[in-house]
């Protein structure tokens, strides 16, 4: 991954990140906290053989058989030879074993030196134990090296520097450990954040789409399911900026004319394709265009329930249901018009065969009836991968609009979708990227689509339920505005009739 796709993830992920890190600091601290401090005292012994001074000779050969010997000396340092002896010194209440557990030795390279570390509970007790093997070790390799010899022994051992108590323990080390609890805290929650997106194969954002056009990304709204229409948010809340721009690309999809006919569908029930074509109608007409919205979905009809009509009010079901011919004056009767005053032709009954009936010719009649009196047919059908209405609507339209779940529809979902338009030759148009976290709307599209509580000139962000309840600009604040427009367009008004006066008196 490029580093800004790391980015992204960190900042997507940024709560199991988060979480991840401070487990990994806590556990650091408690294991911190918990262990028992230990301090380490160190000697060093000088291993020398005795030789003549003048004797060049002798001393390098005294040197090499020293540095010999201290390799195997730092190794049997700690042997009960030498061990036994120091705990009965000093009285301690461990064996001999127990001791060579605290006891190590290390040779430096090419030296005749030994250090001694000696590591304890108790810094005193360290430095004590230290200082007494160090000098044991020298009666140790006496009479090792004394064995089967009448005469002194070759090797001296000699004490260079005593142990002293330490004033700070060894271990645990608290900067390190903390340090080192948050960095793999955070590698831990990096690691679970690139394997949750390595085993999610859901829609994200447009790189998901594979090839297929993003019309609109629909940020998701806390007050969606209480106020799923645009028309009770506000002019400048943030989905109402998001169908304003799936308005705009559809009306300029095509450089030669806009498609007329749409269908509007999903993968799955639930993924917000009613919402989706009713809000768009709903853009359409307040842009002056002259729109209508049937609705198809024959088997769960919900436009009657977001518009608040009838669910007994006759509809598209008995227009094509029935034996008698099709009119103007039967359509113009069927269709109803909302607050907004967008045309709006209800599905009517649930009928028994509601494919065959979407598929019917007077359903093609229907079609061209309303393309010779509408700029903009929006039409709303059922999901395409549980029933087939959607494919035999979508073949009779100019095209169609698939809506998609952000991180909720699978790709295997979306790719079934879309091979069963293009399966009967119906052409898509895009789609509309609905419900996508704030997050991914900042971090995948560059800036958020969310606008702020207006307050004249000042702006301030929502971060709660109370606040988004207030991210559009409220009554009073819309008086204002208006108020102030239209003093603006009366001052306008003014001066262009102060120069045309002017400009009288001067002819």
């Amino acid at each position: 991954m490029e580093l800004l796709q790391y980015w992204r993830l960190i900042i997507q992920n940024r709560l199991i990140i988060s979480l991840c890190t401070l487990v990994g600091f806590v556990a650091a601290i408690a294991i911190t906290f918990t262990t028992t401090p230990t301090y380490q005292a160190k000697s060093q012994i000088f291993v020398s053989t005795p030789a003549s001074t003048v004797d060049i000779s002798a001393l390098a050969t005294g040197s090499s058989f020293s540095q010999q010997r201290v390799k195997s000396y730092a190794q049997i340092i700690n042997s009960p030879l030498t061990l036994a002896p120091v705990v009965k010194k000093l009285n301690l209440s461990i064996t001999p074993e127990e001791l060579s557990a605290m006891v190590s030795a290390s040779a430096p390279l090419d030296t005749v030196l030994i250090v001694l570390t000696v590591t304890d509970t108790d810094p005193q007790r360290a430095a004590d134990i230290a200082n007494a093997v160090a000098k044991q070790f020298g009666v140790t390799v006496a009479k090792l090296e004394l064995q089967g010899i009448g005469s002194d022994s070759p090797v001296k051992v000699s004490t260079v520097l005593n142990a002293v108590p330490a004033s700070s323990p060894a271990s645990p080390k608290k900067a390190i450990n903390l340090a080192l609890g948050l960095l793999l805290g955070f590698g831990l929650g990096i690691g679970l954040a690139s394997l949750r997106r390595l085993l999610d194969n859901t829609i994200k954002n447009e790189d998901d789409l594979q090839g297929t056009p993003l019309l609109a990304a629909i940020g998701f709204d806390i007050l969606a399911d209480e106020k799923p229409l645009v028309t009770q948010i506000g002019r400048y809340a943030a989905r109402t900026e998001a169908f304003r721009t799936l308005r705009t690309n559809l009306q300029f999809l095509s450089p030669d004319a806009h498609p007329q006919v749409i269908v509007f569908t999903s993968a799955l029930p639930g993924e917000g394709k009613s919402t989706s074509a009713i809000n768009l109608a709903i853009s359409l007409a307040q842009a002056g265009a002259k729109t209508i919205l049937v609705e198809a979905d024959l088997r769960r009809p919900k436009i009657p329930v977001y518009l608040e009509f009838s669910n007994m009010a006759e509809g598209l079901s008995e227009l094509i249901s029935g034996q008698k011919k099709m009119t103007s004056v039967m359509l113009k009767k069927l269709i109803r018009k909302n607050d907004s005053g967008l045309n709006v032709l209800l599905s009517g009954k649930v009928p028994p065969n509601p494919s065959e009936l979407l598929g019917s010719a007077k359903f093609d009649e229907l079609i061209k009836m309303l393309r010779k009196q509408y700029e903009y047919v929006i039409i709303d059908c059922p999901p395409l991968l549980p029933v087939t209405d959607a494919a035999i609507v979508a073949a009779k339209a100019d095209g169609a609009v698939l809506v998609i779940h952000a991180g909720v529809t699978k790709k295997p979902h979306f790719i079934g979708s879309r091979d069963a338009m293009t399966a009967v030759g119906s052409t898509i148009l895009g789609v509309v990227l609905n419900k996508i976290p704030e997050a991914s709307l900042e971090y995948e599209y560059g800036y958020r689509y969310g606008y702020p509580r207006y307050y004249g000139a000042h702006y301030r962000p929502y971060a709660n339920r109370a606040d988004a309840q207030n991210y559009a600009p409220s009554a009073q604040d819309l008086a204002r505005l208006d108020l102030e427009e239209s003093l603006e367009h009366i001052k306008g008004k003014r001066f262009k009739a102060e120069l045309l006066r002017q400009s009288r008196s001067k002819k």
